[in-house]
């Protein structure tokens, strides 16, 4: 009797147990995602209000400046998966409405199926892991909070996002708490052992406009009794007649005295070994112990010039940067009451490689007609326009750029525009092309031959102008060009 009840109850448990999976797997998938998408959005709410408050204060400690930047990360990552994953539903419900008005037959449908369930799969684990870092990042935050409290605030302007991003560095923090470290490190050094930090990256990657933020921080103008800047192409210039003549005085701090200088020195691609040696020794005689100097190129050779670990400048992950450009794009406008729009955003920017300056050309492109149709075609003509460089020149245009080499790009259905040369200096006023990168690309240039087009104009130090050397001329010479290019 014993046996038969156990067995009635554990058949009773069975059914039940198969109940419970059965109700629970027959919950729709689209709306467990939905679900869980409304949690995302709670969490990165939570996240984005401590990491903002965080941000408008003077962190010191390095543990938590650590801590704050892998909430930011997390922050970011979220973001971009959210905004993603809502693409990619809107693709697929637009796939479907196609399909299904199409009426396309059972066994294609079933295999559309198919690789759908494998997406949706991994889509769940990535969200769901999203979720869950971000719940033990909040979990853990507490003591990060009451902490937070004993930094003074920095008093900034309340300024919108889009306003913020657009006026400052964006996602250079820990690159910035590093050469902090390095400058105000007291060491006991001679004057012939001057401390040299090497930064490299590559070109426009943002080496110039991190250096400029540090020099201009308070407490770097304060711990130095000037700061100055050497064009590293002058220091194998056998003319030279004075170290002096080398360098621009950027910095100068009356009241300190002395000759604890901050040097800044950027150099070209080609750096000479026996002239660097031949320079160092020499400008150090001019340094007392305490000066500094950092050196910025895109060739690693620099590296062996350092006396610490150079530090690597590469360009912002795909989440980092999604987010910098959905600000800058949507500015004041919330991305989510443009879903659309968002998805074409998104797409633009896979395509851009990490560049801030595309991130600005193209955000101030896209911002004045917020309208679909717009968008549409400006994506539509940008992937054009890469895959027309890939089959001429075997590479992204915006890697060509880098190289200073030819990329070409389709105005309109008769007028094509060559680049060859990208650079940055220092322009203002009558030397600021008239030509700009929208006039360029709205077609409202009737202009043909060579000419100077503004790319961009930085709104944040070192403010500098980037600018495109550039041949406007009809569809009939372009193939001329990409030939003699190519040769």
């Amino acid at each position: 009797m014993e046996e038969i009840i156990q067995a009635i109850i554990s058949e009773i448990i069975r059914r039940s147990i198969s109940y419970i999976l059965h109700k629970y797997s027959v919950i729709p998938r689209p709306e467990m995602e939905d679900m869980r998408l409304q949690e995302l959005k709670r969490l990165l709410l939570r996240t984005h209000i401590i990491v903002t408050e965080a941000e408008g204060r003077l962190i010191t400690n390095r543990v938590m400046a650590h801590q704050l930047s892998i909430m930011r990360k997390e922050m970011y990552r979220g973001y971009f998966t959210m905004d993603r994953i809502r693409s990619q539903a809107r693709e697929a419900k637009e796939d479907h409405d196609v399909s299904h008005s199409l009426a396309l037959f059972k066994f294609n449908r079933s295999k559309r199926r198919l690789f759908s369930t494998t997406g949706d799969t991994r889509r769940s684990n990535e969200l769901q892991q999203v979720i869950q870092n971000l719940n033990n990042i909040i979990a853990d935050v507490k003591e990060f909070i009451i902490f937070l409290k004993n930094y003074p605030p920095l008093y900034r302007q309340p300024y919108g996002m889009h306003l913020f991003v657009g006026k400052c560095m964006f996602g250079r923090q820990m690159e910035v708490d590093r050469i902090m470290d390095f400058l105000m490190q007291e060491e006991n050094l001679s004057m012939k052992n001057v401390g040299v930090l090497p930064i490299v990256g590559p070109g426009y990657v943002g080496k110039s406009t991190l250096v400029a933020h540090v020099c201009n921080d308070t407490r770097v103008r304060d711990h130095f009794s000037q700061i100055v800047a050497i064009n590293g192409n002058v220091i194998d210039d056998k003319n030279l007649s004075s170290l002096k003549d080398a360098w621009v005085i950027i910095h100068q701090n009356n009241a300190m005295g002395g000759n604890k200088r901050l040097a800044i020195i950027e150099f070209p691609d080609n750096v000479d070994k026996v002239a660097w040696k031949k320079f160092y020794l020499s400008f150090v005689g001019c340094l007392v112990s305490g000066s500094k100097i950092i050196i910025t190129s895109n060739s690693e050779e620099i590296k062996q010039f350092g006396t610490t670990q150079a530090l690597m400048l590469n360009f912002l992950p795909i989440e980092a940067y999604w987010y910098f450009f959905k600000v800058l794009t949507f500015g004041s406008a919330d991305s989510n009451d443009h879903p659309e729009l968002e998805s074409i955003a998104m797409a633009i920017a896979r395509e851009m490689r990490g560049s801030f300056i595309a991130a600005n050309v193209i955000s101030a492109i896209l911002r004045r007609n917020l309208s679909v149709q717009h968008w549409g075609r400006y994506l539509a003509s940008f992937r054009e326009n890469i895959q027309r460089n890939i089959s001429a020149f075997g590479e992204h245009p915006y890697d060509l750029l880098q190289k200073q080499k030819h990329a070409f790009y389709q105005i309109n259905e008769e007028e094509f525009m060559v680049s060859d040369k990208y650079h940055a200096s220092y322009l203002s006023g009558d030397n600021i092309p008239a030509i700009t990168m929208y006039d360029v690309v709205s077609g409202n240039v009737n202009y043909e031959g060579v000419c100077e087009v503004l790319a961009w104009k930085s709104h944040i130090l070192p403010y500098k102008s980037y600018t495109l050397s550039c041949m406007i001329q009809k569809e009939q010479t372009i193939n001329r060009h990409s030939t003699e290019a190519n040769c």
